[in-house]
């Protein structure tokens, strides 16, 4: 575990001291995976801190990075820690006035930007902070000289790239370095790292203030109870603006290992059978592809291929539950297994790579279902629970214990408990230091005895395991009184060859219905299977795929009880997405903003 003195620079310092000459990074370049050192690392933070210094950024400052996952965002970050300032992730996602609301309301002095395209974005969107920064990094300088010229002086002025600010201070003055080592031995357990602004469902969001002490702690437990070692290779590619992403990364300072990162988030399993890493970390929506895209495969390949899938995949399901209870499958079931593991489960694992041992889902609630199918084909993924204001994971199912359905037990140092309104609260040093600037908010989620209010909904086993049965506010109470949890539903209609999302409705009406959106290969393979023609603009719309959706619907309510079966559904044209609005950066549904832009036609179900 964390002692009481170790910062992320500690963890970082005794990477360099011991691992200087080791791979710390893997990224693509010009086609091919380049490698940086630890010592590499360093001296480029180290680097970029001096200027950052010189630019007049002082202790306590916040420096904000509105970038992709990439290994220049390592280097700022570090780079803003060493300097004594506060770390602003943004998403690369939002929208300029969310940017800028995040800017003004954190009072950034510096701004780490992915490239000129992203800042050139934001002067056109006249976002007011600009003109309040001192120093404005341009990670990704290449081939931006026009780009540059065309921004106005005042900006320009304050520009420069990550390169350039590398290269300027390679002659930096002996006292320039001592005034760097007197800024990095002042930061301390209880100095703030970083502003974490919640992705949000509604309003404006909130920054989390989490210290170092916080992410010491949360890192520590999650790698002893993963058993991560310095020879584990991880693929990231979650934005470093959501906390399961910092997470990952603030890992890799504590155990040494290497992290990988992916060109984008389609290439991402590409990119995992050309490295084979160890460690994978993902939002529920990655594996949710990767199961559908198998099903519909096999589905399209029919016939004896289409049979063999289903037979390898019923005989992974059968040794999983052998494996979850502890037995020892019988001698026929372990030559099925053989067989079945060479013929189809070894390729499903082997999208993630040879060598993946340890895949983690959090973000959101994953589908019990789809982690027996993973354990089936010998994949173990691993589910757990944890919010921005908890530094990442306050439970955690692991190798050893593990409970599919639930998201685990409480991590070292963490107790969880449950109100009597069934609300999970947690207390323990992962639990953020308060919201910025929002005292009152802050008193309201965190109680005199430090235990954190979480919002979400849950159960405590006797075991000390804990299952989320959905968030507070997103509880649905029909007009008849019932306590409905959407996500349980949404999950089981989002493992439907046919659809790609829904959003269940129903508060304070007389029963629930659903907005779904299409799976779009699967459903084109239905119609030119039933030999009419496909109109994919109007698809959605057709009267054999709305009876074919309706038909599924009844299915999934027979798995339901009555008053939680959906009655009436619509099919939405085109999935929810992050740039429509719909979807928050970790892929949750936005359901204000979804049932307000679909709110005439929910009605109509009503009707």
């Amino acid at each position: 575990m964390a002692s009481d003195h170790d910062t992320l620079l500690s963890y970082f310092s005794r990477q360099i001291a011991e691992r200087a000459e080791f791979v710390a990074f893997r990224t693509k370049r010009e086609g091919a995976w380049a490698s940086t050192t630890w010592g590499q690392w360093n001296a480029r933070s180290r680097a970029v801190a001096l200027d950052l210094i010189e630019g007049g950024l002082q202790v306590g400052d916040r420096a904000a990075i509105l970038a992709n996952t990439r290994e220049e965002w390592a280097v700022a970050d570090i780079a803003i820690l060493m300097a004594g300032a506060v770390t602003v992730p943004i998403y690369q996602t939002l929208v300029a006035n969310q940017v800028d609301y995040v800017l003004t309301h954190s009072d950034a002095k510096v701004l780490f930007v992915e490239d000129v395209v992203f800042l050139k974005r934001l002067v056109d969107a006249n976002v007011s902070q600009l003109d309040k920064l001192l120093r404005i990094v341009v990670l990704d300088g290449r081939d931006a000289s026009e780009q540059l010229a065309s921004l106005p002086a005042s900006v320009r002025g304050k520009i420069v790239t990550l390169d350039a600010a590398i290269k300027a201070q390679k002659g930096a003055s002996a006292a320039a370095n001592a005034a760097l080592e007197e800024r990095t031995a002042g930061v301390k357990p209880e100095t703030l790292a970083a502003i974490v602004y919640t992705s949000g469902t509604t309003g404006n969001p909130k920054g989390v203030m989490l210290t170092h002490s916080n992410f010491c702690h949360e890192v520590s437990a999650v790698a002893e109870v993963l058993a991560i070692v310095p020879a584990d290779e991880q693929l990231l590619f979650l934005p470093m603006a959501h906390i399961f992403g910092k997470l990952l990364l603030a890992a890799q300072l504590k155990v040494g290992y290497i992290s990988a990162f992916a060109e984008a988030v389609p290439k991402v399993l590409d990119n995992a059978m050309e490295l084979n890493p160890t460690i994978i970390g993902c939002v529920p929506r990655i594996y949710e592809k990767v199961f559908a895209v198998a099903n519909d495969k096999a589905r399209e390949a029919g016939g004896l291929k289409e049979a063999i899938f289903n037979w390898a995949t019923d005989v992974g399901r059968q040794m999983a539950r052998v494996r979850q209870a502890h037995g020892s499958p019988s001698l026929a079931l372990q030559l099925q297994f053989a067989v079945a593991d060479k013929l189809v489960l070894s390729k499903i694992r082997g999208r993630f790579g040879a060598r993946l041992r340890i895949a983690v889902s959090g973000g959101a609630p994953l589908a019990k279902e789809l982690c027996e199918w993973f354990h089936g084909a010998g994949m173990m993924v691993l589910e757990g629970y944890g919010l921005t204001e908890t530094t990442g994971a306050a439970t955690l199912n692991t190798p050893s214990n593990y409970k599919f359905g639930s998201v685990g037990g409480a991590v070292r140092g963490v107790e969880v408990k449950m109100a009597g309104d069934g609300e999970v609260m947690v207390r323990g040093p992962i639990v953020m230091k308060g919201y910025y600037q929002r005292e009152q908010e802050t008193r309201e989620v965190l109680d005199s005895d430090g235990w954190f209010c979480t919002g979400d909904i849950g159960v405590l086993a006797a075991d000390g395991s804990v299952t989320i049965t959905d968030r507070k506010k997103d509880i649905i109470v029909t007009a008849g009184g019932k306590n409905v949890s959407p996500q349980n539903i949404e999950n089981l209609l989002k493992q439907s060859q046919w659809i790609s999302q829904a959003m269940v409705h129903g508060d304070k009406r007389p029963y629930l219905v659903a907005l779904v959106t299409l799976n779009p290969e699967a459903i084109e393979r239905f119609c030119k299977s039933a030999g009419g023609e496909v109109d994919k603009q109007k698809i959605y719309a057709h009267e054999e795929v709305i009876a074919l959706v309706n038909a599924e619907i009844e299915k999934i309510n027979g798995r339901l009880s009555k008053f939680e079966t959906i009655k009436k559904i619509a099919i939405v044209p085109g999935d929810f997405t992050i740039d429509g609005g719909e979807l928050t950066p970790t892929l949750k549904v936005k359901r204000k903003v979804v049932t307000e832009r679909h709110l005439q036609l929910l009605d109509g179900l009503y009707r």
